[in-house]
């Protein structure tokens, strides 16, 4: 049948039919996502490793080889790239896009579980599901009320605390990134004269105190019909347990912490400052999941502020 015939026999059927078709086509335009830079980039997932006080060299050999080792072979890995920093290393791995980032994540943390032993003081590495050199998307200041005398900087570690888990919760939102602020500290404030005295070092205090700061399982003990586990508690929960480790031990006498040193809470050392318009604050950057609405995240995180403050 001639189109032109059929639409002006029937005029009805035919302003239906282009109704129906505008109708849909609104619909589907409302529920596409859409967002100022569209997400065109593959899975990435970045590891990093702390070792404070390590040279790159010495973190490319004891650490980041052995972690490109076991990941290499992961299903749909198409780039591995490293960097090596001062006490810092990261492992970059791109997928092929499409890659489901939660199995990605899952393989990369099984595949970590496998490398041999890291070196002393070695911290547990952070695996990133949106990678290292994504950009945030949304920038938040966090600042003390007017007429506060409060150092804004001395919140870091309450915001660590108490505020981020919330805003981590929110669909779409990968990872955070904080600036500035100072992490509350115990410091062990030693005589040198009395450390003179005792025949012992700066390093030695510190060695023994980070010894003494764990739990240990011993295993067990079976009396009789009954199994006992036997266990010694050691982490700190005061500060004032910090008084009584012991130091040193010879026949004389031991030597504790409180003989030598006084102990004190305070902040880490401030090694960068935010500010904006001439007010200090800490700066926290929030990244994007790939493939996230970047309108309906910034709706959503903004929402969780509100209720916060």
């Amino acid at each position: 049948m001639d189109i032109i015939s059929f639409s002006i026999k029937k005029p009805v059927s035919v302003i239906v039919g282009v109704i129906l078709v505008v109708l849909f086509g609104y619909i589907g335009l409302k529920s596409l996502p859409y967002q100022l830079t569209p997400d065109v980039t593959a899975p990435e997932i970045t590891v990093s490793t702390i070792w404070p006080g390590a040279t790159p060299y010495e973190i490319e050999k004891e650490i980041i080889e052995e972690q490109e080792e076991v990941l290499k072979g992961i299903r749909g890995l198409t780039l591995l790239e490293s960097h090596c920093y001062n006490g810092l290393g990261t492992v970059s791995l791109t997928f092929k896009i499409g890659t489901n980032l939660d199995t990605a994540l899952l393989r990369v943390s099984n595949k970590l579980n496998q490398v041999p032993e890291y070196p002393e003081n070695v911290e547990k590495p952070i695996i990133e599901a949106s990678g290292a050199s994504s950009s945030p998307v949304i920038w938040l200041t966090l600042k003390t009320q007017p007429g506060s005398k409060k150092d804004i900087n001395t919140y870091k570690t309450y915001f660590e605390d108490e505020i981020r888990q919330y805003i981590e919760r929110v669909e779409g939102v990968s990872d955070l990134l904080v600036f500035g602020g100072r992490d509350t500290e115990i410091h062990v404030n030693a005589d040198p004269v009395k450390l003179a005295a005792y025949h012992l070092t700066i390093g030695e205090v510190g060695l023994r105190i980070r010894e003494e700061n764990q739990n240990t399982s011993a295993g067990f003990i079976d009396v009789s019909k009954k199994s006992f586990r036997v266990r010694t508690v050691g982490q700190y929960r005061r500060p004032d347990d910090i008084y009584r480790v012991v130091l040193k031990d010879s026949r004389d006498r031991r030597v504790f912490v409180r003989d030598i040193a006084t102990i004190t809470e305070g902040y880490s050392t401030l090694h960068e400052s935010v500010m904006q318009n001439a007010a200090t604050c800490i700066a926290i950057g929030v990244k994007k999941e790939p493939g996230a609405n970047v309108l309906t995240l910034t709706k959503e995180v903004k929402k969780t502020v509100d209720e916060l403050n």
